[in-house]
């Protein structure tokens, strides 16, 4: 407006002799200026607002306040296993506290010898990045590098030597560093959907799939190692308003999350418990349920192998086991709209093998292994482990080259790709080392691995079976003391005399006979 006054009030340029200027003339200039300003401006915004960056990247505010999962690598005599999962920390002026959930394992164990959660301090100065966490008896000391961004940590660690809590060794004095990463993990927070899938249960409803929709809060950070989730879950179909899910429809939810692992009860509405998504804190593998992990890259909350157990009036059963429950299967959850797609399907996603007598004819059942994705998967692995002491179960592929056995090498898979992982039920005893014998048989287990080193995820199948001993179907070997055993036949009854006197018994099968045995008979 000033210039287009100034243009109008001195209408003559360089004297009078000038024409005046016409409106549509002048319109012409002020647009013009209007434009030059206009990109000088562009101009400056693309400079960086100064400091010499030519990015134009905006500044990150880092901090070390949030929830992180952290990973570290075993030290190199193979001593232990495991450190740091994932907790929460603090920052207040480069000062850090918080709280970690820890488990510590010796080699070939699969119960951790050490677990619980850890106290821990440090600081940060830019990037550089210090941490202590004191986990029970044994001290993990960490040194890192923050990134430019915020999102992840990277470093080395030492450790002290630690004890279980009997006093056994657990945990060894390692002063050469060793790896560490941390990724930090967002709240797990809006609204989710996605399904239920059956694996099995006294319900019946093996491989279905079951639409479900809901809601997750976290609470705040308060620098423990873990955070409260609450929620709910509905079964009810928009379009019919109607839910195709026999053992509930509604639902709340509650429980936690640290790091990326997230455990949640199913809870109805006169606060009886229905069910568990994720395994139980403390549980150690024992209901059988495996852990669910909040992948925050794709928003997906998603279990492998069986991930939840439901038991309900309707589905009447037992969440102390999946062998007890009325349901039991996997679950993919999508947060705020996300794609709910797991990278890997497995169809049955548990085994539960008929009672066996042992040295039977072997019985095999199959698992489906397929990419579920649009991208190749490398590096896959297969691995079975028997939990009983005894090679019960064994396992076959086609997932190698060309459909060749895998044999615990690594594989790729492409894009909609399956292979057949068989799994034999050979039983070599009717009880798992240390069971009582007035609990015998007793289910025999094995656990299916596959590994997915792309996505971070490690697939679990749960391998049931139960042996019967042949000596439960044959008679007992007797011993009456003295008697004469004489030349017989096969014979469809046996007799037997008192102590000290003959006895006839039967031969063995065909026209065989036995040798006579002189024996010498205590008379009580």
């Amino acid at each position: 407006m000033i210039i287009m006054e100034r243009v109008t009030q001195n209408r003559t340029l360089n004297g009078a002799n000038r024409k005046s200027l016409s409106p549509r003339f002048c319109a012409g200039r002020v647009q013009y200026l209007w434009l030059l300003l206009l990109a000088a401006t562009v101009a400056l915004s693309g400079c960086g607002g100064g400091g010499g960056s030519s990015s134009g990247a905006v500044p990150v505010d880092l901090s070390l306040s949030g929830n992180w999962q952290f990973t570290m690598s075993p030290p190199a005599d193979g001593s232990y296993l495991g450190g740091l999962e994932g907790g929460f920390l603090l920052e207040n002026n480069g000062s850090a506290t918080g709280g970690a959930t820890y488990s510590v394992s010796l080699p070939n164990l699969l119960v951790p010898c050490n677990r619980g959660s850890a106290m821990m301090t440090g600081s940060r100065s830019n990037q550089t990045v210090s941490l202590t966490a004191v986990a029970g008896t044994q001290t993990f000391t960490l040194t890192g590098t923050l990134s430019v961004d915020g999102l992840t940590m990277a470093g080395s660690y030492t450790s002290t030597a630690g004890t279980a809590s009997d006093g056994s060794p657990c945990g060894t004095l390692q002063t050469v560093p060793m790896q560490w990463s941390a990724i930090l993990v967002p709240p797990l927070m809006g609204a989710i959907q996605g399904n239920f899938h059956s694996a099995g249960g006294a319900a019946g409803l093996n491989e279905q799939d079951f639409l479900v929709s809901g809601v997750l809060n976290q609470a705040p950070n308060t620098g423990t190692s873990s955070a409260v989730l609450t929620g709910d879950l509905s079964f009810l179909s928009q379009a019919t308003n109607a839910s195709d899910y026999p053992c509930f429809t509604l639902a709340s939810l509650y429980g936690q999350i640290s790091g990326s692992f997230v455990t949640l009860q199913i809870v109805g509405a006169d606060g009886t418990e229905w069910g568990l998504i994720g395994e139980p804190v403390g549980s150690l593998g024992s209901t059988g349920v495996n852990p669910v992990t909040f992948d925050s890259v794709h928003g997906i909350l998603q279990g492998t192998g069986p991930s939840y157990s439901v038991a309900t009036t309707a589905c009447p059963g037992s969440l102390g086991s999946i062998n007890t429950a009325g349901d039991f299967g996997t679950i993919c959850l999508a947060l705020n709209a996300s794609a709910c797609q797991q990278p890997i399907s497995l169809v049955p996603s548990a085994l539960i093998f008929p009672e066996q007598v042992i040295g039977s004819t072997p019985t095999t059942l199959a698992i489906t292994l397929s990419n579920a994705v649009d991208t190749t998967l490398g590096g896959v692995t297969l691995s079975l482990a028997n939990q009983s002491g005894a090679t019960n179960f064994t396992e076959t592929d086609a997932c190698g080259l060309n459909g060749a056995p895998s044999l615990g090498a690594p594989f790729n898979m492409d894009s909609g790709q399956s292979c057949v992982v068989s799994v034999t039920f050979a039983p070599l005893e009717t009880c798992a080392v240390g069971t009582p014998p007035d609990q015998c048989p007793s289910p025999l287990n094995a656990t299916l691995t596959i590994t997915v080193p792309g996505s971070g995820m490690i697939l679990t199948v749960p391998i049931t079976g139960t042996a019967a001993s042949q000596g439960a179907f044959s008679i007992p070997q007797l011993d009456f003391g003295a008697e004469r055993v004489l030349q017989a036949k096969l014979l469809p009854v046996a007799s037997f005399a008192n102590s000290g006197h003959p006895v006839q018994t039967v031969a063995s099968p065909g026209n065989r006979t036995l040798q006579d045995v002189e024996h010498h008979a205590e008379i009580d």
